[in-house]
């Protein structure tokens, strides 16, 4: 499979609206990545963040084929529209036209594909829209950061308030340690670090040491396999990429399993130093500082996370954690929430 036929996503967006803290592995199979938004004057803010996110929605409900797939019908449209209304013209006059409306056609397609996938977006699963947001900065990060791309994802298959505690918040397929990997993935915001942490795990666990954990895995793929056709573009094997979403295929079984998470959480040490803080570098020196002498001292989330693993036995598995420690959960919500309501 050649992801970069697929993955669309501006990678850069990493660099300008995150800082990255830490990198550091837990073992052979614990990955850690730690984050926080960057900010504007002395405070955390979201609505830089929001904004990118809320602009690769398209990219997040419809696959590039079905994208493309969208322009180049509209261009036909309009090229009919252009022949019958100038019936008199030569042929090199109607190409001319038909050139010079082309930008046009593609800016007001994507619009409208803009305004399409974000009302599907706000309107699916409209009980549980924080946990959306979630799922939205997973697919960002896991198509950017690890480079896998998304191959199906929760909210277009629920139908009913329950539906959002069932399944992954998103089936992707890369590479990950120099092997083949699918990864299902996980995200949770929520004010308690160790709530979220926690809740994470216990849903990655249904796809390992739950009773069902066959069927949990068989319904994913299941669901992935359903919309295989939307990759069948110029570059990509679709029959490798069926395989690799089979689990009866020897292509399947010598991928690995990787659960990437995401969690987003409150510390009260960053309420603190927005009041300290004179300066934006001496905001993002603060931060920083703090948050490196907490991690050293196994004061924050790993000695946490690494108990939980622990106790839901769940070290053999691969899981790749990006952290944002966040003065409050609510005001990223309440940023979103601005974009997409």
């Amino acid at each position: 499979m050649r992801k970069n036929n697929l993955i669309q996503i501006d990678k850069r967006w990493v660099d300008e609206e995150l800082i990255s803290h830490l990198t550091e592995k837990i073992g052979d199979k614990v990955q850690m990545r730690v984050y926080t938004v960057m900010p504007s004057s002395t405070q955390m803010d979201y609505v830089s963040l929001s904004s990118f996110l809320t602009k690769i929605i398209p990219h997040y409900v419809f696959s590039i084929k079905e994208i493309e797939k969208d322009i180049e019908r509209q261009q036909k449209r309009n090229e009919v529209a252009i022949r019958r209304a100038n019936p008199l013209l030569s042929e090199p006059e109607i190409l001319s036209l038909i050139s010079n409306e082309s930008e046009r056609v593609e800016r007001d397609t994507w619009s409208e594909i803009f305004n399409q996938s974000r009302i599907f977006f706000r309107k699916k699963g409209e009980s549980y829209i924080g946990g959306k947001y979630g799922e939205l900065l997973l697919f960002a990060l896991v198509e950017s950061v690890l480079d896998c791309k998304m191959m199906a994802h929760k909210i277009k298959h629920l139908t009913n308030v329950n539906d959002e505690v069932k399944g992954s918040d998103g089936v992707f397929l890369g590479d990950y340690n120099g092997e083949k990997a699918i990864l299902f993935g996980e995200s949770k915001i929520m004010q308690s670090m160790s709530d979220s942490v926690v809740d994470a795990l216990k849903s990655i666990n249904r796809y390992h040491n739950d009773a069902e954990n066959a069927h949990n895995r068989s319904h994913e793929l299941l669901i992935a396999r359903e919309d295989i056709h939307k990759y069948d573009v110029d570059g990509v094997d679709i029959d490798t990429i069926y395989d690799r979403l089979d689990p009866t295929t020897e292509t399947y079984k010598s991928q690995l399993l990787v659960h990437p998470i995401i969690l987003m959480y409150e510390r009260a040490y960053i309420t603190r130093i927005q009041r300290k803080a004179r300066t934006n570098d001496e905001f993002k020196e603060l931060v920083a500082k703090e948050l490196l002498k907490r991690l050293k001292r196994k004061q924050e989330v790993f000695d946490l996370i690494t108990n939980h693993l622990k106790k839901q036995n769940l070290e053999h598995s691969f899981l790749d954690f990006f952290l944002f420690p966040v003065d409050n959960v609510s005001k990223f919500r309440t940023a979103m929430d601005d974009k997409i309501l």
